[in-house]
């Protein structure tokens, strides 16, 4: 009967052991700025999508890792904190394996559709009073550039938040910047929970831009390429956009 017993001890052991030794544990750098990345219940647009693929890959168990983005590329680059880092650009300087392009950005002009303010091109913005984020002069082309220099109803905002803000408002007529960041904004306690989305209209000036995941393992870089090809052919990564009150990209 010992040796019964001592059998189904040491066949368990094994089994948890192999399983154990099986499961890898990923340190996921990610930043902090909602509605991609929130660290308070560890949720978000992106967080939700690094899921999805962790998912199709049960090897694998995430642990995210909350730091700024400066912070994020230097580890990366530079440390042993992380395996993994999101939201770096094409153009940063990074010393790892990007994923194919993931993380999507749209900045959008958006007004109220009482204003009936009509936007088909950078040319339309010009004279109208704007609340924009801080740095979209450099970021949005240099027709943009150029409408903002002579146009005195135009400022920048360090905050998203602001620009919401003034638009809502009606301080400012229209509001540059991120879509997800808008929706994002409508329900903050700040605002009245009563607005309607209908209300807005959601001029599409600019294309999408996408950010990647950075690997330190080549090897999985390529498993999880795979696996956002799968993703995008399902229409699942779709539908977590959809689920934030994200529109389709047109272009």
């Amino acid at each position: 009967m010992l040796k019964i017993f001592t059998y189904i001890f040491l066949s368990i052991l094994i089994v948890t052991s192999t399983s154990s030794s099986a499961t890898r544990v990923l340190n996921i750098g990610v930043g902090n700025f909602p509605p991609f990345f929130i660290e308070d219940g560890k949720k978000g647009i992106f967080i939700d999508i690094i899921d999805e693929i962790f998912n199709q890959l049960p090897e694998y168990k995430v642990r995210y890792i909350f730091m700024s983005n400066h912070r994020v590329l230097h580890e990366i680059n530079y440390g042993k904190s992380i395996d993994v880092a999101c939201n770096i650009f094409p153009e940063s300087k990074v010393n790892a394996f990007l994923s194919v392009p993931l993380f999507r950005y749209r900045d959008v002009a958006i007004t109220r559709k009482s204003a009936n303010i009509s936007l088909n091109s950078i040319a339309d913005l010009q004279n109208k009073s704007i609340a924009a984020y801080q740095g979209a002069t450099e970021l949005l082309g240099e027709s943009y550039k150029k409408m903002a220099s002579s146009n005195t109803r135009y400022n920048e905002y360090a905050h998203p938040n602001k620009t919401t803000h003034l638009m809502l408002s009606g301080a400012k007529q229209v509001r540059i910047g991120d879509i997800n960041i808008f929706w994002y904004d409508l329900k903050n306690k700040y605002y009245d929970q009563n607005i309607d989305q209908n209300e807005f209209e959601v001029h599409y000036l600019w294309p999408d831009v996408y950010s990647h995941m950075a690997f330190k393992d080549e090897e999985l870089k390529f498993k999880v390429n795979n696996i956002i090809e799968e993703l995008n052919e399902s229409g699942t990564i779709e539908a977590i956009y959809t689920k934030y009150k994200v529109n389709k990209p047109k272009f």
